[in-house]
């Protein structure tokens, strides 16, 4: 291995899980590459390859920074692929293996945990995991759930965020012009559509323009690019290559819980939040609980969820020092700094030989 340990990195994305575990896991693996470490991805299909290689810039695909190695398998089943990475990691000198699936096993870990150093990134804690390293950046995560690993890495300062949120810069102004609308990469419920149709109207919103996050699995990408042909104050955005400095032009933000409440932290964007998925409430409850990102509940079985939104962005919207103090506290919770630290652990103890 000398000083350039190879990392492989474990991550899918497609319509049902969306794209943020590749999301995540290319932050790492660039925090990787400059360390000098040799990160290569492993995925089960065509889809998770696709989506992979449009997250890259145009410079990482033709230097070949990232080799990705297709599994074909199915996503949901990475038991039955212990056979198949196993014999690769015993014939490839692998220093560590990073997994970020909703859909590993003990068993998966344990297998090949007898290979090489083993790390999770995990927001589930659906069971205790049995690894060298497990990172969960919850806000609230209860480090001590992880007894099995042997080091854990918990709380918003291990956020696997993009470079360009360590380098942001963010003012508060008084009046609200711009909002900023995350809904997910696939957006199953349609909100975005449903709370620009609502917001546009009202008295409360006269001059706001609104930045609306889409792309290839969006639902309602055909209805949002026909609404916003119609009404130039509806603005898409898709393949955003510095979503910082997009965030950063907004005095106000709506989102879907995730990585991209840390990333409008580390900005400093005042936001609302919502869940639509059981893995995503503990985490919007502790961003709203420590004063950071108001939470107006779960889209699912819940009629009044868009009139608490609007209300929750009117409050905000009227009141620029509770944005300020917002602001503030969010900035100082996410540095932006998350994915070095991450690439610092996962290669500073790359020596070391494997779990038994």
């Amino acid at each position: 291995m000398g000083s350039h340990p190879i990392i492989y990195i474990r991550a899918d994305g497609n319509q049902e899980i969306a794209t943020g575990h590749l999301m995540r896991c290319l932050s790492i693996a660039r925090a990787l590459k400059r360390r000098e470490a040799r990160p290569v991805f492993v995925v089960s299909d065509e889809e998770s390859i696709a989506l992979l290689r449009k997250m890259m810039s145009e410079a990482e695909l033709a230097r070949r920074d990232f080799p990705i190695l297709h599994l074909q398998t199915d996503y949901r089943d990475l038991d039955r692929e212990i056979p198949t990475l196993t014999g690769i990691l015993a014939t490839h000198p692998i220093s560590c293996l990073l997994v970020d699936s909703y859909f590993v096993t003990p068993s998966y870990l344990s297998a090949l945990g007898q290979k090489c150093r083993v790390a999770v990134l995990d927001d589930l804690q659906a069971f205790d995991y049995p690894a060298d390293l497990v990172i969960n950046y919850d806000p609230a995560v209860d480090t001590a759930f992880y007894k099995s690993a042997r080091r854990v890495l918990g709380g918003c300062a291990y956020t696997p965020l993009r470079r360009q949120f360590s380098q942001s810069h963010y003012r508060v102004w008084n009046q609200v012009k711009d909002v900023f609308l995350s809904t997910g990469g696939t957006d199953p419920f349609g909100i975005a559509q449903k709370l620009v149709r609502r917001l546009l109207p009202s008295p409360d919103w006269p001059d706001c323009r609104f930045h609306v996050l889409t792309g290839p699995l969006h639902a309602d990408r055909s209805a949002l690019t026909a609404l916003a042909q119609r009404q130039n104050r509806v603005i898409l955005h898709e393949n955003v290559s510095d979503m910082a400095a997009l965030m950063a032009e907004c005095d106000l933000a709506f989102s879907a819980a995730g990585t991209t409440l840390q990333e409008l932290c580390a900005v400093g964007v005042p936001s609302v939040c919502y869940s639509m998925a059981d893995n995503q409430i503990h985490s919007a409850r502790a961003f709203h609980d420590r004063g950071l990102i108001p939470y107006v509940g779960d889209i699912r079985d819940n009629p009044s969820f868009l009139d608490h939104a609007c209300h929750a962005l009117s409050d905000l919207a009227r009141d620029p020092d509770q944005r300020r103090e917002r602001s503030l506290r969010m900035r100082l919770t996410v540095d932006g700094a998350g994915a070095d630290r991450i690439a610092e652990a996962l290669t500073q103890d790359a020596g070391e030989s494997p779990a038994s």
